[in-house]
């Protein structure tokens, strides 16, 4: 009876630590997102993330080689958010150069985009953030939320 009991025990651990480990941007598995703030960390399901942020890529206009697009971040909960990290695919993010990115920062490396670029954070109550970039064609690509720090 006692090893039944450590022994569910131990399965119960594993399955909370395993899915509410403390996280960064580039440690929740996929599908999921790392939510935190200065004390605490868990990995969420992805899709709890379009509850606290909109993400809306468009394609402002196109050129032969090229083609400019606007993305913006509504923060739609009731906390200020400083940093959001986007996952992107080097494949389908070929960046025209390094500063052809506004109002974020690309980490080619990472194959991420992080935002806001400034302190302040994104003010709560359905506030818009706008970041933009210019990739060597008009695909628009698929970006997914890996991280969001309050």
């Amino acid at each position: 009876m006692k090893v039944l009991l450590i022994l569910g025990f131990l399965m119960l651990s594993i399955f909370f630590v395993s899915s509410y480990e403390l996280c960064g941007p580039r440690s929740c598995m996929n599908g999921y997102f790392c939510a935190s703030d200065y004390s605490a960390s868990i990995c969420r399901p992805e899709a709890q993330a379009y509850t606290i942020i909109q993400v809306n890529i468009t394609n402002e206009g196109a050129w032969p080689d090229s083609a400019q697009f606007k993305g913006t971040i509504r923060n739609i909960c009731g906390v200020r958010i400083r940093k959001i990290v986007l996952s992107v695919s080097n494949k389908d993010f070929p960046i025209l150069k390094t500063s052809a990115i506004w109002n974020a920062r690309y980490s080619k490396e990472f194959e991420e985009i992080s935002l806001p670029d400034y302190a302040d954070g994104i003010p709560p109550n359905d506030e818009l953030y706008q970041f933009g970039f210019i990739l060597k064609n008009s695909n628009t690509p698929k970006i997914k939320i890996k991280s969001i720090r309050f």
